[in-house]
């Protein structure tokens, strides 16, 4: 079994894709966990299933941190029900191709039912989904529902989109990943400048009244430092493409305030503080991104924009059209961008061969770049390599899988 199967078994285990384990060859596979739990996969002897087309030919025995035991049997979908139909009302983009099978209208893919439902899983009702697929044991859920698993693949360029059906499979849209990162952006940043004008609405609501209520003055010398302070954070939103330098001046320089001017300023340093702070996250995961694509681009850089997302301009400031970039280029910008963009928290990311798409340069900052996003991002990385380049000085943390029996 190679490392790409590996992968793909891990995500399927937490992505609940049991027939994944049905359609591969193994005796068993056995997960530990940090807090004790084991899982463990068997897989029957074909004599044992073929006189039940409902079995999916393993077994999943769980064993919890409080040593509870447990043993699961998942089961095919029932292929002869007539309900299917109540699935496709949710999933136009795919076609009936036969009395049990269905074509994807862009990528060409054919699926049954099987497939079908723990693919899109997330896009059917619960209520309907309940009526086709098992549900597993709550001890087997206990162990897995925590871990945000996303298996990030060598062919990630092209994206087809499930949501632009109306075009049919004669007109089918496909569109670069690199494009949709783009509008990914564009609504994240929209996203967070809404949550800064609520918050700003509710401050400025009550600033009279906190004016004052208003403490001690505060010297001349600590409003300055502080209004200095957030012209700096301003100019980094700015920077950003979070905030418009339209208009934006900095404060002028305080010698000397009366303590009802004192009083205001004081109240206005701290709700804008407090403004700000909200961007600031996402200030950060923008400027690692710049400068990580800007250290691959060289003469290109990235520009981003609130009203745009971001876009790739040459060093004349004429723009580059997003599907003209290497492939190289476009892999690493839409790794960096899922990775600083698209992760929930403590997320488990399975990364198959990044290299394929790096020049040995790339290869070589690979992992330290990987280390400043984790800093920032905070998720667990699994990496199937074959490059030295990669690996680098990181061979303490190598482990070599060999021929897995």
């Amino acid at each position: 079994m190679g490392k790409t199967a590996c992968l793909k078994l891990i995500d399927a285990l937490f992505k609940k894709r049991w027939s994944v384990f049905s359609s591969t060859e193994f005796e068993h596979i056995v997960f530990n966990f940090s807090d004790g739990s084991e899982i463990v996969i068997r897989k029957f002897p074909e004599d044992e299933t073929s006189s039940s087309v409902e079995l999916m030919g393993i077994a999943v025995e769980t064993n919890t941190s409080s040593n509870e035991t447990g043993t699961w049997t998942p089961r095919s979908i029932d292929t002869t029900t007539s309900k299917f139909s109540r699935v496709e009302r949710f999933l136009p983009f795919l076609t009936r191709s036969g009395p049990r099978n269905w074509t994807h209208d862009y990528s060409g893919q054919t699926l049954n039912l099987q497939d079908v439902v723990e693919n899109y899983a997330a896009d059917i009702p619960e209520e309907i989904l309940e009526e086709f697929s098992e549900t597993p044991p709550e001890d087997l859920l206990t162990i897995i529902k925590n871990v945000d698993c996303h298996l990030i693949e060598t062919q990630r360029l092209l994206v087809f989109r499930d949501d632009d059906y109306r075009r049919g499979p004669h007109g089918r849209s496909s569109q670069l990943a690199i494009s949709k990162k783009a509008q990914v952006l564009r609504n994240t940043i929209s996203k967070e400048l809404a949550s800064y004008a609520a918050i700003s609405q509710s401050l400025d609501r009550s600033f009279p009244r906190r004016v004052i209520q208003t403490g001690p003055a505060t010297s001349p010398q600590n409003l300055a430092a502080s209004l200095a302070g957030l012209d700096a954070t301003r100019r980094g939103l700015m920077e950003a493409g979070i905030l418009d330098p339209e208009g934006d001046e900095a404060f002028p320089i305080i010698n000397d305030v009366n303590d009802a001017v004192s009083a205001v300023l004081k109240v206005y340093v701290s709700d804008t503080e407090q403004k700000l702070n909200v961007l600031e996250r996402l200030r950060e995961r923008i400027l690692l991104f710049i400068e990580l694509i800007d250290d691959r681009f060289t003469p290109k850089s990235v520009v981003v924009h609130k009203n745009e997302g971001f876009r790739v301009q040459r060093s004349t400031k004429h723009d580059v059209p997003l599907e003209k970039l290497s492939s190289g280029e476009q892999h690493q910008l839409v790794l960096f961008f899922e990775l600083l963009f698209e992760l929930k928290p403590n997320a488990l990311i399975l990364i198959d061969e990044p290299e394929l798409s790096l020049h040995v340069g790339w290869q070589k900052k690979f992992i330290p770049d990987l280390q400043r996003i984790i800093a920032l991002n905070e998720f667990d990385v699994l990496l199937a390599t074959h490059s030295p380049q990669l690996i680098g000085e990181w061979d303490d943390v190598v482990v070599d899988l060999g021929d897995v029996e």
